[in-house]
């Protein structure tokens, strides 16, 4: 039960009623007072002054509580803490002292009620102490007003006069892991303030030391960008508020003087917790971390920086398991783990960083000199949690050994002597780097200059050897383009000349343009020996360049076999012919054939006396613009010429018969006109088609042969922009 402030009156009357009444005063008497000499120690212990009452569910009152003293048990005959359990503290003191002086109780419990209880009947409850309760001065003053209701009284601080017999009762949560005794320890108030005086010049100067290496990590992590610097700064940073989170020998500092939690209601345990146990986790986890990056474990070491990281994971678990469980596990078997782990990883640094000073890494030397003062210390504080008397109890009664005595301190003690080696460690890297860096920068000049030379060298010898090459390809270059020049001049002059064409027409125009130098495309006309019919013929050989020019000669050969003696042949039956010449002059009619080339071709028997058009063809069309603009498109058969794969009888091309007038426009082309891609710029390419080469013809039907073509050859050149030709 926990009686507040604000009903002191009634319980002070309710247990003055229950002492008078109950018939247990003597039971209280029967119970052997701790007298306080005036050679008393500051903290004293009164283990044969204690009887405890077990209060399973915490719901036992102060009232219940003192009508069952007769079950009290001296403390020394207890059973084992239960965790989970609350008790009732009862201890009596007597002073033979001829002075009034002021006492605290202390204890490592989670809480502590206490209720005084004068020889009078008086009875008055202390306030709230123990470790969830840090009792924050500073936070209570108001500064609207003058003084404070809580600041004369202390927490759990009460006034022992001379001569007097008091009976503390106290109400009591025990703090999981830490707790190991019932004895709530009784402090000089007066002797200790000038105890804590030396606590808090020693923990100051430790956060001093602490925050100005802090300062130099962060610092230090600004200027490299490095993972060592900043893990450095991070290990610092948690150092530092663990050690103003120590539970030293006069409590916790920082919920002194930052923060009430005496104030904060509901979580005010778990609050506690994590105050101390993040800070002292994080500065393990993160010194392992930075010892591994400082001696470069992943890639020296892997199985070293594995361990590492399992044993920051493991005290990571350990760090919940604190903030948020509570376990009857005895402290000495709880903290094994922490014991021994924290000193392996640090053999294991120690013995790592051996391994490195001996292959040259000389800052090594100052991380192992770092690990001395944390093992030392570390071994210290691990003895104080397993319950060992301290080595600093056998120096006189201080201020300065009753800081020493204290565990924590003694680890707060041995993180500043190692941050402090650890910056030199630091500084030293720094330096180290800066060193490595200029060496690495001088070895990349020579090695530079030593490259620039060969490579000159080099480079003069194979420029000596790429202009050779270089006249070699400009001569070899040369001797193509004047092949390739004299190639074309033979393609144009197998091309049909005026003479063939004369008089045959009433206007004929032709735009023959090979993508490169010479091509695949030719158009031929028979003959001119003859009045009678006579044919035109257009071809799109297989391939670009020279492959199309050399089939481009054959076609055009098949073509003067076909019509060599008259022109008397219908041109469906000119394409099987020329399909026939294609095949055989190529060897593609034969099983060990290399090649498998083709033409697609258009042949048109012209008979100017009954004015019509013999018409057939393999994939070229015929257009036809009468003289009213109305254009017409005869589509080719979907068949190839001269290919291993001849076609079949019923997929031969088909003889059309076109009747024509006098005025009638013609026109053929082949697929690099109809195909090319073009268009507005910033518009999906589309090909020119058929489409717009019939808009050009009905538009200027009525014109010669040439201005069609003018226009033609506008259109189309608008339509390719800057794209390149097909």
């Amino acid at each position: 039960m926990r009686i507040t402030f604000m009903n002191q009156a009634i319980t002070r009357f309710a247990l003055f009623f229950v002492l008078i009444c109950s018939g247990n005063a003597g039971a209280q008497q029967s119970l052997q007072p701790f007298k306080i000499t005036a050679d008393a120690p500051i903290i004293s212990s009164p283990a044969q002054s204690t009887m405890v009452l077990k209060d399973p569910a915490g719901d036992i009152t102060v009232q219940q509580a003192l009508n069952r003293v007769n079950e009290f048990v001296p403390a020394d005959q207890m059973e084992s803490l239960d965790a989970h359990s609350q008790y009732w503290i009862m201890q009596r003191i007597s002073s033979e002292l001829t002075d009034d002086r002021e006492y605290q109780l202390q204890g490592p419990w989670l809480s502590i009620y206490t209720y005084l209880i004068r020889q009078d009947g008086t009875v008055t409850a202390l306030k709230p102490a123990g470790y969830g309760y840090g009792y924050s001065p500073l936070s209570d003053i108001d500064p609207a007003k003058f003084g404070s209701s809580k600041i004369p009284s202390g927490a759990a601080l009460f006034t022992l006069h001379a001569g007097e017999t008091v009976t503390l009762l106290s109400h009591t949560k025990s703090l999981p892991t830490f707790t190991r005794s019932y004895i709530l320890r009784v402090v000089d108030y007066a002797k200790f303030l000038e105890t804590r005086r030396f606590g808090l010049y020693v923990e100051g100067a430790l956060l001093g030391i602490l925050f100005a290496l802090g300062v130099f990590g962060w610092y230090s992590y600004l200027l490299n960008k490095d993972r060592t610097s900043l893990l450095y700064g991070l290990w610092i940073t948690f150092a530092f508020f663990q050690v103003f989170n120590i539970y030293s020998h006069d409590g916790f500092h920082f919920s002194e003087f930052m923060v009430n939690v005496d104030g904060i209601g509901f979580g005010k345990q778990y609050l506690s917790n994590i105050l101390y146990s993040f800070p002292a986790y994080g500065q393990l986890v993160f010194f392992f971390l930075f010892g591994s990056a400082f001696l470069q474990f992943a890639r020296y070491f892997p199985l070293a920086q594995k361990t590492i990281y399992a044993c920051s994971f493991f005290f990571i678990l350990v760090f919940f398991h604190n903030v948020f469980w509570r376990t009857n596990i005895p402290p000495n078997i709880y903290y094994l783990p922490n014991a021994i782990l924290p000193l392996m990883v640090c053999v294991i640094i120690f013995r790592c960083g051996l391994l490195r000073y001996r292959s040259g890494m000389k800052i090594a030397m100052f991380f192992m000199l770092g690990c001395i003062p944390y093992f030392v210390f570390r071994l210290i504080f691990i003895s104080g949690l397993l319950g060992l008397t301290s080595i600093f109890s056998y120096l006189p009664e201080s201020g300065v050994s009753y800081l020493l005595q204290n565990s924590f301190v003694s680890q707060a003690i041995g993180y500043c002597g190692e941050a402090i080696i650890m910056a030199l460690a630091v500084v030293n890297r720094n330096k180290w780097i800066q060193e490595e860096l200029i060496q690495t920068q001088e070895t990349q000049k020579e090695l530079i200059a030593s490259q620039n030379q060969v490579l000159e060298l080099t480079v003069s010898e194979r420029t000596k050897e790429l202009q050779e090459k270089h006249n070699a390809l400009d001569e070899a270059h040369r001797n193509v383009v004047s092949s390739v020049n004299y190639a074309s001049r033979l393609q144009r002059g197998q091309l049909p000349r005026p003479v063939r064409i004369d008089g045959r027409f009433a206007s004929f125009a032709t735009w023959w343009e090979p993508r490169d130098t010479i091509g695949g495309d030719l158009f031929w006309v028979s003959s001119s020996q003859y009045d009678g019919p006579f044919i035109l013929s257009v071809a799109d050989c297989t391939g670009h360049g020279v492959p199309g020019a050399m089939l481009s000669l054959l076609v055009s050969n098949s073509l003067e076999r076909i019509y060599a003696g008259d022109a008397s042949e219908d041109p469906a039956s000119a394409l099987r012919s020329l399909d026939h010449y294609v095949r055989t002059g190529l060897n593609q009619d034969r099983p060990d054939a290399e090649s498998d080339d083709g033409c697609d071709a258009a042949i048109l028997r012209i008979d100017r006396q009954l004015q019509r058009i013999e018409f057939a063809s393999a994939k070229i069309d015929l257009f036809h613009a009468n003289r009213e603009g109305h254009v017409r498109r005869y589509r080719a058969d979907r068949v190839s010429l001269g290919y291993k794969q001849p076609f079949k009888d019923t997929e031969a091309p088909e003889l059309v018969v076109i009747p024509y007038a006098e005025g009638d426009l013609f026109a053929v082309v082949t697929d690099g006109l109809t195909d090319q891609l073009g268009g507005p710029e910033g518009a999906p390419e589309k090909s020119f088609g058929y489409r717009r080469l019939e808009q050009v013809l009905a538009s200027h039907h009525a014109n010669t042969a040439n201005v069609v073509l003018e226009e033609l050859q506008l259109s189309f050149t608008a339509w390719q922009g800057r794209r390149p030709r097909k």
